[in-house]
């Protein structure tokens, strides 16, 4: 056994190792096409984006911004591809991800007792990018966790206008931080510098941005072979270059700068480890802890809404754990490297694929390509306006604004049904863009997150009650005799029954224990319908128990249907003394037979029945209702009497035969196979003094479901053949048993057609 679980383990290993080299190298020259078109647009984008999560520290630092925006491309793409679990996607740094860093840049930039300890302004600085590299650190370690405890799904859990808010409020910080770059002004701590200071305004710096951004724009509608970012970016350094050796250069904005690259070693964020950082770090901590969470929280929102979109167009499905661990480890590799966090990137990822790529070599390579640029022709790249790359930014801010919330917005003005849920969706969505914009992400992440929660559990907390009903408009499919029938009539209305739909937790609880409550006041047996229950907690299973006890003190029962022995809840129930308690006896595998056990009990407790299955004679029966003494003599002379044991089959699906029992003992069953399911369903249960078998006696059809013995039963037996004889001889008889025989199913037909009509207004 030892030695055939060790064979299966070196197969499985070898189809691994097969798949990795067969699949990474399976199409080369298409991955290296793709990266090489992914790694332009993604350096760009890189370069923005580690400008702005590092523009707190002043416009001298910009060129090392860049830089760590671009390792961020490098070593966050490399590795999440190595180890991802999307094969055509691209990871690059994101602006919300930029944004989180800026802030706490931003925060520490402003915290007097950093200032305190660190007062030398370098040594002040590369504190602050070092505890602001911590934060990508713990951000990669939460995507390593998410990934490895298999918890990726729970991110599709969020809830999306919180969502579609973040990616709003990040749209218009992304823009509001490029309006002071687009007019030439250095100004991080205000947006609108620019309406107080008019004069400030570079004319010619702002007609690089324009020009840029519109160029942007045009080539997405008209030039769709080049990428609309690459394109805008060889239009607008060249208009600024025009500009600079033909006209007035002191009137241009700035560029990126002199980039001074070595090769990356992995000790910038490791030296922050040791004696008086490390006591910084602690006090630090907490601050650092939410940012780090607040980081690998949006970056593996982002990296799997990516992958989401990379599947649509590969006709493929990827692993969101794997995809989770990529990301993770690729974030830690990044902050040992000095550059930003990271996430999968869905433009950059189309791009790759339109270009050919179709494995993960292709985003490792596209990283590589990153770097190979960036070491080698640096004063290029150093040499980017910044009017430039904010025209692209703003750009790209315009794009993210989230349609659906610009969709939910033009329904709010018409008259919708909906129209209360489309507020609170959009409340949620708006509530979040606004804290992103005027305090900061991290609030609007714990805002987002209680309000729609909040939201959540009111909306659970709603009645779970779908439908409830009582005994007298919907019945068992226990049909007995007339008197036993005419006795129920009127005690019927002492059953409820209420079909539950969901959960029973914490939130919705109370309000089911307050509408049975209220509903039990005029009723004795209440039945809870459990089909639809999806789950039950600890604080649900206790108000089934105080259900219980609050019926049992008046003398009332409680019922529960759809849960026995063998249901996926059953086990919790019996450890949390619901089963016991309540009594086993009372748990049903389905509503009819609940409302059949509440009638019998009706008939004995209620009417005073002591045997609701006694034998009936002939003549209690209402198929011979105005039979004279000397008619039912001849009548009962026609029929056949027979016994059958309990488990005995008395008809069988199929038969021929269109003979007419009338059972006046005991009790039967009419059951039909189910063929999807493979089990036997019951449709009617008989008791004495009911007739069966008359459809078939009627039309001739085959007959279309079995007959069982329930208990030991006997009935009389009319035969077609005896039918046709007495009704030659005794025309009569046979009128009267027509006519009654017609009155009985009217009867039936007209309680179907009443109980069918108040469920549907139910």
């Amino acid at each position: 056994m030892m030695e055939t679980s060790h064979q299966g383990e070196m197969v499985t290993r070898r189809r691994l190792t097969w798949g990795l080299t067969t699949g990474l190298f399976s199409n080369i020259k298409g991955d290296l096409s793709g990266a090489l078109s992914a790694a332009i647009v993604t350096l760009l984008m890189s370069l923005g984006y580690g400008l702005i999560a590092f523009a707190p520290l002043g416009a001298d630092y910009a060129a090392h911004a860049a830089l760590a925006g671009v390792y961020a491309a490098v070593f966050c793409g490399f590795f999440a591809a190595l180890f991802g679990g999307t094969p055509i996607q691209i990871t690059a740094p994101k602006a919300p991800l930029a944004l989180v860093v800026a802030s706490v840049v931003a925060g520490l930039s402003a915290s007097p007792a950093l200032k305190d300890l660190w007062p030398l302004a370098a040594t002040h600085r590369a504190t602050i990018i070092g505890l602001a590299l911590f934060c990508v650190f713990i951000g990669g370690v939460f995507q390593l966790l998410l990934g490895s405890l298999r918890l990726g799904n729970l991110i599709k859990y969020v809830p999306y206008p919180v969502v579609a808010g973040f990616l709003n409020g990040i749209a218009i910080l992304l823009i509001l931080k490029q309006l002071n770059p687009i007019v030439g002004i250095v100004d991080h701590h205000s947006y609108f510098k620019f309406l107080t200071h008019p004069a400030d305004i570079q004319a010619q710096t702002l007609l690089v941005g324009i020009s840029t951004l519109v160029v942007f724009f045009l080539s997405k509608k008209l030039i769709r072979f080049i990428p609309a970012s690459l394109l805008a970016l060889g239009v607008g350094t060249g208009l600024y270059y025009a500009l600079f050796y033909f006209a007035d250069a002191s009137s241009l904005g700035g560029t990126v700068g002199h980039i001074s690259v070595e090769w990356p070693r992995p000790d910038i964020f490791l030296g922050w480890f040791h004696g008086e950082t490390r006591a910084a770090l602690m006090a630090f901590l907490p601050t650092l802890l939410v940012s780090g969470l607040v980081l690998g929280l949006l970056s593996s929102i982002d990296s799997l809404l990516s992958a989401v979109i990379s599947d649509q167009v590969t006709d493929s499905r990827h692993n969101s754990n794997q995809e989770l661990i990529g990301q993770g480890i690729g974030n830690v590799v990044s902050s040992f490297f000095g550059g930003i966090a990271g996430a999968g990137a869905a433009a950059e990822s189309l791009e790759n694929y339109k270009a050919g790529g179709r494995t993960r070599l292709s985003g490792m390579i596209c990283s590589l390509i990153i770097l190979f640029i960036i070491m080698t022709v640096r004063p290029l790249v150093g040499g980017i306006p910044l009017a430039v790359i904010a025209g692209i930014l703003i750009a790209v801010g315009i794009e993210m604004f989230d349609s659906w919330t610009i969709n939910l917005l033009f329904k709010l003005a018409k008259p919708d049904e909906h129209r209360k849920e489309l507020v609170i969706n959009c409340f949620v969505s708006l509530l979040v863009t606004v804290t992103t914009v005027t305090v900061n992400l991290i609030a609007a992440v714990g805002i987002g997150f209680v309000v729609a929660s909040a939201l959540f559990v009111s909306k659970m907390g709603k009645s779970i009650i779908k439908r409830k009903f009582r005994g007298d408009i919907v019945r068992s499919k226990a049909m007995r005799c007339a008197e036993h029938d005419h006795l129920l009539e009127g005690e019927r209305r002492k059953i409820a029954v209420f079909e539950l739909q969901g959960s029973i937790f914490f939130g919705s609880a109370e309000n089911l224990a307050k509408d049975i409550e209220t509903a039990m006041n005029d009723a004795t047996y209440c039945i809870i319908d459990m089909k639809r229950v999806t789950e039950i907690d600890s604080t649900g299973a206790n108000i089934i128990l105080q259900i219980h006890r609050r019926l049992q003190k008046e003398r009332k029962y409680l019922l529960i249907s759809y849960m026995t022995e063998g249901h996926s809840l059953w086990g919790f129930l019996v450890h949390l003394s619901v089963v016991p308690t309540v009594g086993e006896k009372y748990f049903f595998s389905d509503t009819d037979s609940a409302l059949e056990w509440a009638e019998e009990h009706l008939l004995v407790h209620a009417c005073k029945i002591s045997d609701p299955c006694s034998a009936q004679g002939l003549e209690q029966m209402e198929i011979t209702a105005g039979f004279t003494p000397e008619e039912l003599e001849i009548f009962e002379g026609s029929l056949s009497r027979e016994k059958y044991k309990k488990g005995e089959r008395i008809i069988r699906e199929g038969d021929t035969d269109r003979d007419l029992f009338l059972l006046t003992k005991g009790v039967v069953s009419i059951k039909t196979q189910l063929q999807d399911s493979q089990r036997v369903k019951r449709l009617l249960t008989y008791s004495p003094g009911v007739i069966f078998g008359e459809f078939a006696f009627l039309d001739g059809i085959p007959r279309s479901a079995d007959v069982w013995a329930e208990e030991n039963s006997e009935l009389l037996r009319l035969t077609l053949s005896e039918f046709e004889k007495l009704s030659s001889v005794n025309p009569k008889i046979t009128t009267k048993l027509t006519v009654n025989l017609a009155r009985e199913l009217s009867q039936r037909l007209r309680q179907a057609s009443a109980e069918v009509r108040s469920l549907e207004d139910s």
